[in-house]
């Protein structure tokens, strides 16, 4: 298992890297929509659609709502929309990012609530909708920031942002692994019993230290770094719930994990979940605030 994490890390890094950095903003868009269409196939299958039409038709259901922004908001270089941050505009790919991060706040509290509140999974449409929220969501959210800087000459910036995203994400995993074996006694949540609250402070510990070199590394204007750590501790709450509403769903579905296609990680879903959640909050609450340098 442990060889077969590391070899498909080792492909998946230079695809990364290329997608970031090296193509351009439209095919990087349409790089971005084919994940999101196998993402949405998996979550189908999260969502209890047994059938692989049934998947299908929900991925292109996903897919088209993408399509959709694209077409009627096609001018990808100004996402999500002409008039933020400076004023709030009925765009559509705008409006869906501040949807996603009401979705996430309300995963936030399903997870919080697995335990004493079934309700949630009585409503049967409801996985589906979220994944028509979030999904769609995550499309926008990586375009928008890809394309940060793009029309001022700074075609990397972008890519930069999204690769600082990550790390904040897989910092937090990374530092929640690795105290929780050291020192987790203490249980976080029944939805994933591995994970303790020890494991959770450490996450959030090292997410925030990378936020801090993120200033200096990426010249973010950051003028209130009370404000900049507290939001940066916000995204590293948000990614851990955002593994946990994944781990929630597979629960409920009796599901290990939500795909194989990337072999000894499982799905897309399973390396993407936290960054479903934290992409709009990351985009909108450094844009709205002005940190972004491009």
């Amino acid at each position: 298992m442990l060889k077969q994490r590391i070899i498909t890390a080792l492909i998946l890094l230079p695809v990364v890297y290329i997608l970031l950095f090296n193509v351009a903003l439209d095919y990087f868009a349409a790089a971005i929509l084919v994940i999101v269409y196998l993402m949405a196939i998996e979550w189908a299958k999260l969502s209890n659609i047994k059938t692989t039409i049934g998947g299908i038709v929900y991925a292109f259901l996903v897919s088209t709502i993408n399509l959709a922004f694209w077409y009627f908001d096609e001018a990808l270089i100004v996402w999500p929309s002409l008039s933020w941050p400076s004023y709030p505009q009925n765009d559509l790919p705008l409006f869906y990012l501040f949807a996603a991060f009401a979705a996430s706040l309300l995963a936030i509290l399903v997870v919080l609530t697995f335990s004493t509140n079934k309700r949630w999974w009585q409503i049967k449409p409801s996985k589906e909708l979220f994944g028509l929220i979030l999904l769609p969501a995550f499309f926008i959210a990586f375009v928008s920031i890809r394309n940060i800087g793009y029309i001022g000459g700074n075609f990397l910036y972008g890519g930069y942002l999204l690769l600082f995203m990550l790390l904040l994400i897989w910092a937090a995993d990374t530092g929640a692994f690795v105290s929780g074996k050291l020192f987790g006694k203490h249980k976080l949540t029944k939805v994933s019993p591995n994970k303790t609250w020890e494991g959770v402070v450490g996450g959030l510990a090292l997410s925030m230290l990378i936020g801090w070199g993120g200033i200096s590394a990426l010249s973010l204007k950051v003028n209130n770094i009370g404000l900049y750590l507290g939001v940066i501790l916000l995204i590293g709450i948000v990614s851990v719930f955002g593994d946990l509403f994944e781990s929630a769903l597979k629960r409920v579905a009796n599901i290990k994990d939500s795909g194989n296609l990337l072999p000894g990680h499982g799905g897309l879903l399973d390396r993407l979940d936290s960054t479903i959640t934290v992409a709009p909050l990351f985009y909108l609450s450094f844009s709205y605030l002005g940190w972004f340098n491009g």
